[in-house]
């Protein structure tokens, strides 16, 4: 009889990032199943047990009323995934396999070091923003989030220290600054897989995993975004003067209440944007964050005329750019493996934004803090390019290749951690 391996998520968003898994899980005897809580308030309308390709997907409802611990109990996994663990509801299911003695694994959907993770803000809080999202969600967490992490408090015998953390961490939530550069005991798992080894040192320090139990997997992004071996550092080979469009690659920092007011100010940015490189004889292209499909940035530029680029389309389309204008997104890397200059958007509202280590060594990223004289910034970068130099950093961070075999990875990764003789986070640790 085949194992089975749960991964806990708040909506079937992830799934995109699970479904891939599925095969490679099998042939190793691992039967996967998405358990999600979108019922909850961020996914509402899905069926209570559905099929999303080859992944079995189940909504919270469809187990009734019983708890957390009652789920896991009776499905009893060999392991279980979570693809974050800052969210309560997370944290709390994250308790009880702690409390069951269950293997937990962290699997990061994103290169984490693009953001200035050592920093104790990674984005700038929009008040405005913040106030909308809070008004928006305040009920879901009365009524769901908050109580199901009380509970899971209570049935783990949390210490006084780990209520304290609880309430801190709501104010935190509220005022847009819930980041940790140390994670609570209850978002540790016991071992985690990352894209590449630019994120191991993240994982070991900000979640104390041991080394042994990190794994670089692979850039799934590569995959999703059809980028091949061959493609890397493609660009190198082009003029930028052949070329005379400018791709936007955003990170959806309204649905985080950062930075801009509204999807409406999001969208005057990138119109201004546009503007200012027509001047210069430019077009924007603009590649938008999956996330946007709820937020209704999509439909807007839709009207505007600014061409949106498809997950699809997205490497084909690079290669004939002069380059790419980012926020600190896991798709900013892409560009960058192309070979192409990329410009660290700090001009209008983004003045204050920060970016991570990955991004600012990158031999051809500069920051961008008016968008003024283009072509004289990409004439410098040519002068000043070492292909040396970006060919190394292109081989540091495109991760372990090829790509198309991260599931494969993942999968040995769990093999690993089932077999170990060790035990994961106990609930007695949670109170150390």
């Amino acid at each position: 009889m085949n194992k089975k391996v749960i991964a806990f998520d708040s909506w079937t968003g992830g799934a995109s990032n699970i479904e891939p898994l599925v095969l490679a899980f099998k042939e190793r005897g691992l039967d996967l199943l998405l358990i999600h809580i979108g019922s909850w308030g961020h996914d509402k309308g899905r069926p209570a047990e559905e099929y999303i390709g080859n992944l079995l997907v189940r909504d919270i409802r469809y187990y009734g009323r019983v708890s957390f611990r009652e789920i896991l109990a009776s499905e009893r996994p060999a392991a279980v995934l979570f693809l974050s663990t800052q969210a309560f509801a997370h944290r709390a299911f994250n308790r009880y396999c702690a409390q069951l003695g269950i293997p937990t694994i962290h699997l990061y959907h994103g290169l984490v070091r693009v953001q200035p993770v050592e920093q104790k803000m990674v984005n700038q809080v929009n008040l405005r923003r913040q106030l909308t999202l809070i008004w928006e969600r305040l009920g879901k967490q009365i009524r769901y989030i908050w109580p199901t992490y009380m509970r899971a408090l209570v049935e783990t015998r949390a210490s006084a220290k780990e209520w304290m953390r609880f309430f801190t961490d709501v104010v935190a939530q509220a005022r847009g600054t819930a980041y940790w550069i140390k994670a609570p005991m209850d978002a540790m798992t016991t071992g985690c897989c990352v894209y590449t080894e630019a994120d191991v040192t993240h994982a070991i320090s900000r979640y104390g995993i041991p080394r042994e139990r990190v794994f670089a997997v692979g850039n799934r992004d590569l995959v999703r975004f059809r980028l091949k071996e061959t493609d890397l550092g493609c660009c190198l080979k082009h003029k930028p003067e052949r070329r005379r469009q400018i791709i936007y690659i955003d990170n959806a920092l309204i649905e985080v209440g950062a930075v801009f007011d509204s999807v409406s100010d999001f969208t005057d940015h990138l119109l201004r944007t546009s503007e200012a490189l027509a001047k210069q004889g430019f077009d924007l292209l603009v590649k938008l964050h999956p996330v946007h499909y709820q937020t209704g940035v999509s439909e807007h530029l839709g009207k505007s005329g600014l061409y949106l680029v498809s997950d699809e389309e997205f490497v084909a389309v690079l290669k004939n750019t002069s380059a790419a204008i980012v926020e600190p997104s896991s798709a900013s890397l892409i560009p960058a493996l192309l070979g192409l200059p990329v410009f660290l958007a700090r001009y209008g509202k983004l003045r204050d934004q920060k970016y991570g280590r990955v991004l600012l060594e990158y031999p051809l990223a500069r920051e961008l803090y008016s968008l003024d004289g283009m072509a004289c910034l990409l004439d410098e970068i040519e002068r000043k390019t070492r292909h040396e130099e970006i060919l190394k950093w292109i081989c540091d961070n495109a991760g372990p290749l090829p790509a198309s075999e991260m599931p494969d990875r993942v999968a040995e990764a769990i093999m690993r951690l089932l077999d170990v003789e060790t035990e994961p986070p106990t609930v007695s640790q949670f109170s150390a």
